[in-house]
């Protein structure tokens, strides 16, 4: 039932959307909301202590904001899931770290990027016991990596990395994170037709 409604809701999404409108859409985690200082993706807590993981994305295209993603973690660290928000302020669906993953869409109103380009939109709370590890985005399992911006177009996204962003978009428990898989994005030179023309003469 609860992957027919996921994606029953991401069909919702996509009604009018198409696919890769966006290929730089990125998405990480950080232990904290202020995206104008450096990413905190490494984290050593003591044990029996809760942390916070924050599911952000960045570069988003012509539809300027977020309706919505989804994705799924692979958590190594030993702890407890105690609570994931969607902080989009609408429906959400599934479970973060349990097959299909997690669903989640904004309220009535498109959730725009901050002054940085980022839109925090969702957190998971966790109680760490005391074995280091990380917590690895994947994609969904029904839906795969996919983000749907303002004007209703659906972007895969990519996980940060060090190339692409200066830091990884995973996340590391007393432990540095993975690297992610975004390429930087290559810069496209204005040709005329003509130009093109003359390189097959």
């Amino acid at each position: 039932m609860r992957q027919l409604v996921t994606v029953l809701l991401v069909l919702l999404l996509a009604v009018t959307a198409l696919a890769d409108q966006n290929p730089q859409l990125a998405i990480f985690l950080d232990a904290d909301m202020d995206t104008g200082n450096d990413v905190v993706n490494e984290v050593c807590p003591n044990p029996n202590e809760t942390i916070m993981v924050y599911v952000c994305f960045d570069q988003f295209g012509g539809g300027g904001g977020m309706l919505g993603a989804a994705f799924k973690f692979d958590r190594t660290f030993a702890g407890f899931k105690l609570a994931q928000t969607n902080l989009l302020g609408g429906l959400d669906f599934g479970d973060v770290e349990v097959a299909p993953g997690w669903a989640i869409t904004a309220g009535a109103n498109c959730q725009f990027p901050d002054a940085n380009g980022v839109v925090v939109a969702a957190s998971v709370q966790y109680l760490y016991l005391g074995t280091p590890g990380i917590v690895q985005i994947l994609a969904h399992d029904v839906d795969g990596h996919v983000g749907a911006d303002c004007d209703n177009l659906l972007d895969d996204w990519c996980i940060a990395s060090l190339d692409s962003h200066g830091f990884a978009g995973n996340f590391g428990v007393c432990m540095p994170p993975p690297d992610g898989d975004c390429v930087p994005a290559v810069p496209v030179e204005d040709r005329s037709w003509g130009t093109i023309k003359a390189l097959y003469r």
